[in-house]
């Protein structure tokens, strides 16, 4: 019987060995017309390879640097930095010599997996979560043939159980809402995107009331109208707006306030003690009286009302 056993471990274990795929280091290895060789041998190398630095796979996926760079991470730092500027060192499955279908790139001079890969000829493929150097995931993204078609979860970089973004994408455009989130996991913004621009109705909320505190119109990435809320509800204008109307009546007598926006106007000089503008037509009055009122005293004075530099400083 034990000899027996011994047998058939020896067998499991040249199956086993025979089913194992050669390793190459990556510094072993040499690369002619696009494929990857053992060092010195005439046929492309079929196996996996080990320490590829993570930008000779990135031709392969697609654009995934600009993906991820483009994603508002809803958080200080930008997303490539929260994932080490995608600086890994991966181990990749080879076939005849090309990139294979999936590989594992880790953090360097770490055991810490970045994320898991899988490609088709067109690019990442499938869900792939990308984690921080601490191991956390940092954001999940749908992928198909190396464009973002479905879920994206981005999560914050010091609590990674909270979500801070999600959104949804369509050949890697935002489409339909998406949602981002105070750290306390309360929602902060609601928004709606069409081809990546905003649309409709944007609304964000007070953390520490859930009251709206902003409404904003969007149509084909413009703004149509927006409206600011104080915690109780009650409307204010921003100081961007009342400079921007307090431009607009400096530089037309033509310009007229709705009604509301003379009721906010009015709230916000206040609140900031900013002093409203005249028009041109007030302006040019308010200038004829002065040199009426300069052209009479003058006259008392005994000058010649008509001599500009006349003032009688000249006489003793």
């Amino acid at each position: 019987m034990k000899g027996m056993k011994y047998v058939s471990l020896v067998a499991v274990a040249l199956l086993l060995a025979g089913c194992s795929k050669p390793v190459l280091d990556w510094r072993n290895a040499d690369l002619s017309n696009g494929k990857i060789f053992e060092g010195g041998a005439n046929e492309p190398f079929d196996g996996l390879v080990t320490g590829v630095p993570h930008n000779q796979i990135e031709q392969h996926l697609g654009p995934i640097r600009r993906i991820l760079q483009n994603l508002d991470t809803n958080q200080p730092t930008k997303m490539t930095m929260l994932l080490g500027n995608l600086d890994y060192i991966c181990d990749v499955d080879v076939e005849d010599g090309l990139v294979g279908s999936s590989f594992t790139c880790r953090y360097p001079r770490s055991e810490v997996v970045a994320y898991e890969g899988h490609r088709t000829n067109g690019g990442l493929d499938g869900e792939t979560v990308f984690h921080t150097r601490k191991g956390n995931p940092g954001v999940l993204l749908t992928m198909k043939d190396g464009k973002v078609n479905g879920p994206i979860k981005i999560y914050y970089a010091d609590n990674p159980e909270q979500l801070s973004y999600e959104a949804t994408a369509v050949n890697s455009a935002l489409e339909g809402e998406a949602r981002s989130y105070y750290p306390s996991g309360k929602v902060k913004v609601k928004s709606i995107f069409k081809g990546s621009a905003p649309e409709g109705l944007w609304e964000a909320y007070w953390e520490e009331n859930g009251a709206i505190s902003e409404r904003i119109l969007y149509s084909a990435g413009k703004i149509e109208s927006a409206s600011y809320y104080l915690q109780d509800g009650k409307e204010y204008m921003q100081e961007s707006e009342m400079r921007e109307l307090h431009r607009s009546i400096f530089a037309s007598d033509d310009f007229v306030l709705t009604p509301k926006q003379a009721v906010l106007l009015e709230e916000a000089e206040q609140r900031t003690g900013a002093i409203r503008p005249v028009g041109p037509s007030i302006r040019d009055a308010r200038y004829q009286e002065e040199q009426e009122r300069i052209r009479a005293d003058k006259i008392a004075r005994g000058l010649d009302p008509n001599c500009w530099v006349c003032d009688g400083s000249d006489k003793r």
